[in-house]
């Protein structure tokens, strides 16, 4: 499944997930702070093979506690002592 609306571009969010490659635990979006209560993921989108640039991403599909439903990724592989990158790209209806 897809979202029914997508950001252009994704937002940056701070995020906080239990181990580097699981969903996040919480994130924090425009001031709002978002419990996760159900997370769905990872799927990794890379670029096409025959592109070297852009890293993979992992995507996640997860409900807060007020049930709101949102499409996250994290950008690129985990690197130990790099911080990662997180974004929200779009909503489920």
């Amino acid at each position: 499944p897809r979202p029914v609306r997508l950001l252009a571009p994704p937002e940056p969010i701070e995020a906080m997930a239990l181990l580097p490659d699981d969903p996040p635990v919480m994130f924090l979006w425009r001031g709002a702070r978002h419990r996760i209560r159900r997370a769905d993921g990872p799927e990794r989108i890379a670029a096409e093979w025959w592109r070297r640039d852009g890293e993979p991403r992992d995507y996640y599909r997860v409900e807060d506690e007020a049930g709101r439903r949102f499409w996250v990724y994290r950008q690129g592989l985990y690197r130990p002592g790099v911080a990662a990158l997180w974004f929200l790209h779009g909503f489920f209806g």
